[in-house]
C-alpha cells in the first residue's frame, strides 16, 4: 500500500484529502505545518507528499526545497489557493513533481496523484548485487533481504538514496534519531561499524563504498585517496 503524506494547517482540508485517498487504497499521514512534516519525512518512508504553500512556520516552497534536497525521489505534489503563474514556477522550481490549485476537482486530483506515482522508481539496482527495494523498504543483497537493525536500515536507505553526498556525523544523527541535546551522536560510528560487520560477514565488499573521512563524516561510493575505511 502507498503511502501519502498530507500536510496542511486546516484540519478539514486534511481530511478532506483523506477522504479522497484512503477508499482508494492509499495510507495517509497528516502534519499540521512545515516542521511537523520535515519531521515525519525523517522518521517514516513516503511515497508522495500533497504539501499546502501557506502555513506557519515554514511555508511550503521552503519546505518542498528542503525535502527535495534531501530526497530527490519523494515526490511532491503541492495543492494550494495560489493560482497564479509567478508562485506555480516557484514551488515547480522548488522540487515539486505537480501543482494543483485550491479548488480543486477531486478525481482530477487523483489522477495526478496516481500519474506522479507512476513516474516514480520502486527499485533500484545499486552497488554489486546490493538493491534498495523502495517499495518494501528492504535492502537486498543478491536477491536476500539483510537483516538491518531499524537504525542501521535507516543510515543505510539514507546512504545508497544519497551516493556522492559526504554526511557529517550530526547530519546523520538528525536524520536518523532525530537530534536532542540530550543525545550522542558518536552513537553514529557505532552503527556505521555495525554495518560493516554484518555486510562483510556476507562477503560484500562495503569498504570500498562506505568510506569514511575523519573529521568530516560518510560518504557512500566515494574513491577519492583522503578517505579511511
Amino acid at each position: 500500500m502507498e503511502k501519502i503524506l498530507i500536510v496542511d494547517d486546516e484540519v478539514r482540508m486534511r481530511q478532506l484529502l483523506k477522504l479522497y485517498l484512503e477508499p482508494v487504497g492509499y495510507a495517509c499521514s497528516m502534519a499540521s505545518d512545515g516542521e511537523e512534516a520535515l519531521d515525519k519525512v525523517k522518521k517514516e518512508t513516503f511515497d508522495l507528499i500533497l504539501l499546502d504553500v501557506m502555513m506557519p512556520l515554514f511555508d511550503g516552497f521552503e519546505v518542498c526545497k528542503k525535502i527535495a534536497d534531501t530526497y530527490p525521489d519523494l515526490p511532491i505534489i503541492m495543492i494550494t489557493a495560489l493560482d497564479d503563474a509567478e508562485s506555480i514556477v516557484k514551488g515547480l522550481d522548488a522540487g515539486a513533481a505537480d501543482y494543483v490549485t485550491k479548488p480543486f476537482n477531486g478525481d482530477v486530483l487523483l489522477a495526478r496523484v496516481r500519474s506522479v506515482l507512476r513516474r516514480k522508481p520502486k527499485q533500484a539496482i545499486l552497488y554489486e548485487g546490493l538493491v534498495f527495494d523502495e517499495a518494501n523498504e528492504l535492502i537486498l543483497l543478491n536477491g536476500k533481504a539483510v537483516d538491518f537493525t531499524p537504525k542501521a536500515h535507516a543510515l543505510m536507505r539514507l546512504f545508497l538514496q544519497h551516493p556522492g553526498r559526504l554526511f557529517n556525523r550530526l547530519e546523520l544523527y538528525e536524520f536518523v534519531w532525530s537530534y536532542t541535546s540530550e543525545s550522542d551522536p558518536r552513537t553514529v560510528d557505532s552503527h556505521i561499524k555495525m554495518i560493516r560487520e554484518k555486510l562483510r560477514a556476507l562477503d560484500y565488499p562495503i569498504d570500498q563504498h562506505l568510506k569514511t573521512f575523519w573529521g568530516r563524516g560518510y560518504r557512500w561510493n566515494e574513491t577519492d585517496e583522503d578517505a579511511n575505511v
